[in-house]
Order: C-alpha cells, then sequence, then structure tokens
C-alpha cells in the first residue's frame, strides 16, 4: 500500500491486519478450548475407573460427568455406575471398557442419537426415555437394536459377544449381517467374530474359553445395583446343567443360522 501523503489511512489499514490475524489465533485457540459435550453422570465408582478422552486421562469419581466419545475402563474388581442424560443406565464390571460414541441433540433439543461401544468385559443397558431406533450399540463382533429392554453384555479378548436378556428384546446383527430377534429372558445369545449367532441358550464354562464361571461374565446377575434396584434372574436360572450339553447347543445354533432374519436393521 502507497503510505505517502497518507499516513492516517495507512495506520488504519494495519491495525485491521491485526484484528484479524489476532481474532484468528485467539479463535482457533477458544474452538481448541471447547470443553467436550457431557453427557451423563457417575452414580455408583467402586474402586479405579479410568476416563480418557483425547490426550486427557482422570480417575472417575462418584459425581463426576462423563462426556461425548470418552474412552471409560475399569481396573480389576472395579465397578461403575452411569446415568445418562436421558435417563439410560449403564453399569461396568471389572476389566470393562466402553465407549461413549454419540450423544446427539436435535434441533428441538432433544436426544437423537445414543451411541455407545462395548470394548470388552461385562456390562448391564437399561434403556432411557429415548425411541428405540435412537440407540447404536457396537460390540467388536455383533451390533445390538434395543426395543425398550434390560441386559447384559459380556464382550471376551477375542471381541465374542454374549448378550443375556433380562426384559423386553433385542436385535442382534453380526458384522456380516445376519440377524436374529432375541426375546427369551433368562437366555443368551452368541455372536462370534466369524459372523456365527447361536439360538438362545444357556451359560456354561465350555461357551466363552477362559470363562471360569457365570459371575465372571454376568457379575450383576441376582444384585441390586443403584441405578437397577431390581434382583433380576438368578444364577441357577441361566446355567446349563450339565455344562457337556451347551457344546451341542452352540453347535445346534451356528448351524441353525439360515433360519435368522438377514437383513440389515437401521439402529
Amino acid at each position: 500500500m502507497d503510505c505517502i501523503g497518507r499516513p492516517g489511512a495507512c495506520g488504519h489499514a494495519r491495525r485491521i491486519i491485526l484484528t484479524a490475524v489476532l481474532s484468528g489465533i485467539f479463535g482457533s485457540a477458544a474452538l481448541a478450548q471447547t470443553p467436550a459435550q457431557e453427557v451423563g453422570t457417575a452414580i455408583v465408582i467402586k474402586r479405579q475407573v479410568l476416563a480418557t478422552l483425547g490426550d486427557d486421562k482422570r480417575d472417575l469419581r462418584e459425581g463426576g460427568r462423563v462426556h461425548r466419545n470418552e474412552l471409560l475402563e475399569t481396573g480389576d474388581q472395579a465397578q461403575a455406575e452411569l446415568r445418562l442424560d436421558d435417563q439410560t443406565k449403564l453399569a461396568l464390571g471389572p476389566n470393562a471398557g466402553l465407549k461413549l460414541d454419540e450423544f446427539v441433540i436435535g434441533k428441538s433439543g432433544g436426544v437423537t442419537t445414543i451411541g455407545v461401544n462395548f470394548v470388552k468385559g461385562t456390562f448391564r443397558f437399561i434403556t432411557g426415555s429415548q425411541k428405540k431406533d435412537a440407540y447404536k450399540i457396537q460390540t467388536p463382533s455383533a451390533t445390538i437394536g434395543v426395543r425398550g429392554t434390560v441386559f447384559d453384555v459380556y464382550v471376551d479378548g477375542s471381541g465374542d459377544t454374549l448378550v443375556l436378556l433380562h426384559h423386553g428384546a433385542v436385535d442382534i446383527c453380526t458384522r456380516n449381517s445376519t440377524c436374529r430377534r432375541h426375546n427369551s429372558v433368562g437366555r443368551i445369545i452368541h455372536a462370534t467374530m466369524a459372523g456365527a449367532l447361536s439360538n438362545p441358550i444357556k451359560f456354561s464354562q465350555g461357551l466363552i474359553p477362559g470363562v471360569l464361571g457365570v459371575g465372571a461374565a454376568f457379575p450383576f446377575v441376582g444384585k441390586a445395583l443403584r441405578i437397577d434396584p431390581v434382583r433380576r434372574l438368578r444364577t441357577s436360572a441361566i446355567v446349563e446343567r450339565p455344562i457337556s450339553k451347551t457344546g451341542k447347543a452352540v453347535t445346534k445354533g451356528t448351524r441353525d443360522i439360515g433360519r435368522t432374519f438377514r437383513k440389515v436393521i437401521p439402529f
């Protein structure tokens, strides 16, 4: 810019440029510091529960808020009970990992999508106030669509999934879109990483290699939780006796995949 004979105009132009640069710098910093969306509250914390959001890690405490895209991990003998802001309730057993993938607010201010990723371990899920198609629940081997319900999930180290139904019904689809509706209370459906779905069956030690007892997979059975004070089912009611029968049940369930409905359910 030619400032000869126009010092006032040049000074004004420099101020505009400087203001724009500073606005960009501080505007970017403000965006970077925008807090993550809070989506729920920790109701019960026993022992160590680690919350990881990006590069930030913290020990989750009772009354603490949890955030969208936050990974929650429980330690040995630890437990967490959460209540999301739409009244969805979640419990995590020991050595579990859960990520709150989505919590989308619609134009009217209501929650339109809730996404939960069960990474590993054992969980209880209780639907909140949303319509059934608002929930998106993922495990390494399955997608679970809820229909107003209470169920437990166990994800083993290889990614296989067990779904134990307490109330209502769920739709379970494997990664290759083989699907089955599960409405047998007290029974388990086994979804494998290979894409197989069992019939509704009882639990046995042979169901998941390395799991020595039903209490390791489903520790909340028969117990009252803060978020769910009802003592649901009994261990004896969900265990196969004799144990050897369960292997046959799993095999039969795999053969019966052709009887499941094959479609992609829009969760």
